[in-house]
């Protein structure tokens, strides 16, 4: 009997250090697991930081190139050396120690070193020299070609769902296979460094923060909770969406409106409604964009269209860009022929069948603009003077811009190419001076 008692004693202690060792094995297994997810967050943290930078690095090599003088481009350059700085951080971050990695490294050192030499050391404003104009150039060629290699292992990364992990694995274990796209990838992107190894649009204005004293006094009558309801359900065309919440804006708000919450057939509806006037400032569907099965220009139809049966004219199409299967078209007041950029309005539609998600007046109905006068000083032909010459221009007209000091002024917008970049340049059509350059994205 006491044999048995022994025995199952033993057994007793032995189930209880196998539970032991398991817990702490399993503990231990954790403990490694979430070193081994910091540690990869932290690879993928720094890798898509270092193709952003690279990208915004050669948007802002090229915005360089098309500025006149040594004043204009130096805050641009300093952007630039900003950025080149960011890249090499973290580029340094990624496991490449045991991977050579020297010319892309030698070639973000290289463009700090030009762009502060030239743009923030420097106190003179004269040109850049040839030579100092063939460097920036070559700079340039050399960030889009790394960019663009960048951007394909990061295509790759994402789609395959690539570790950095196994690439630090491989490295130190120098099992440095082939079939390792990602090493194979950077490898790729070093290759092509050689030796010499942001912003606004002028359709969205810097004031999303709008000051009070600068804002456009709303026209009509206070309106009720109620009212404001009736409006909203008129302008999205859902007369029968329930409201689900209706809240005010607190006090100082720069303008007092209703915050309105609807469902309409199982999804929600949000909105902003001014108080005076009843106004709708913006309102926006959620739901999911399944498949697309119209293009660009149907949304653009469906947006005027929208815009018609509201009675909302003179307005011009000036953008159309596409994310995620929903097109965003950008309109601007025109009037007597010229632009008024900071009167814009936004339209979100849907290309699965061209509902209208989302609208956005808020810069249209806000920002002040009727002081300015349109009639330049300057004509064409002497703007035109004060572009780079490397530039030729494609299209050119008047348009309102509101520039970095929330002032809006008068300007000549041309569109124009070098080599295969396109820009946008916005001069004062008084004097001449520049107020906006833009690269422009396909």
């Amino acid at each position: 009997m006491k044999r048995r008692y022994w025995i199952v004693g033993l057994s007793v202690i032995a189930v209880a250090l196998l539970i032991g060792l398991g817990v702490w094995g399993y503990q231990e297994h954790q403990m490694k697991k979430t070193v081994m997810i910091n540690a990869e967050n932290h690879y993928q943290q720094a890798f898509h930081e270092l193709t952003y930078y690279v990208d915004s690095l050669e948007e802002s090599l090229g915005t360089a190139l098309a500025m006149q003088s040594r004043e204009s481009m130096r805050p641009q350059l300093v952007e630039t050396w900003r950025l080149s700085a960011l890249a090499h951080a973290a580029a340094n971050e990624l496991p490449l120690t045991f991977l050579p990695f020297n010319r892309t490294n030698e070639f973000l050192a290289h463009v700090g070193e030009f762009t502060y030499n030239t743009g923030v050391k420097t106190i003179n404003d004269r040109p850049l020299s040839s030579k100092e104009f063939k460097n920036l150039t070559k700079l340039y060629s050399e960030s889009m070609t790394i960019r663009d290699e960048l951007r394909d292992v990061q295509a790759k990364v994402m789609a395959q769902h690539l570790r950095w992990m196994d690439v630090e694995q491989a490295l130190k274990s120098k099992k440095q296979n082939q079939d390792n796209q990602v090493i194979d990838g950077m490898k790729r992107v070093d290759g092509q460094a050689t030796e010499y190894t942001q912003s606004f649009s002028p359709e969205n204005p810097h004031n999303v923060v709008l000051e009070k004293k600068k804002i456009n006094p709303m026209k009509g009558a206070q309106v009720k909770s109620s009212q404001a309801i009736e409006n909203l359900k008129k302008w999205v065309n859902k007369p029968h969406a329930q409201t689900r919440k209706v809240t005010q804006t607190g006090k100082g708000s720069n303008v007092p409106a209703y915050e309105i919450l609807m469902n309409d057939k199982g999804r929600s509806l949000n909105a902003s409604v001014t108080k005076k006037g009843g106004h709708i400032t913006w309102f926006l569907f959620e739901r999911p964009v399944k498949k697309e099965t119209i293009n660009l220009y149907d949304a653009s139809k469906r947006s005027e269209n929208f815009l018609k049966q509201r009675q909302v004219k003179d307005m011009i199409l000036t953008k159309r860009n596409k994310y995620n299967h929903v097109a965003v078209l950008t309109y601007v007041l025109q009037k007597k022929g010229v632009r008024i950029y900071p009167a814009s309005m936004r339209i979100k539609v849907a290309l699965d069948n061209g509902e209208i998600l989302a609208f956005d007046q808020t810069d249209y109905l806000f920002n002040k603009y009727d002081h300015v006068p349109l009639q330049p000083k300057l004509s064409e032909k002497e703007a035109r003077k004060q572009l780079n010459s490397n530039l030729n221009v494609q299209e050119s007209e008047l348009a309102v811009f509101q520039n970095p000091m929330l002032k809006n002024v008068l300007c000549y917008e041309f569109f124009a190419t070098r080599n295969n970049d396109t820009y946008r340049v916005m001069l004062n059509a008084d004097n001449g001076d520049q107020e906006k350059i833009e690269l422009l994205k396909e």
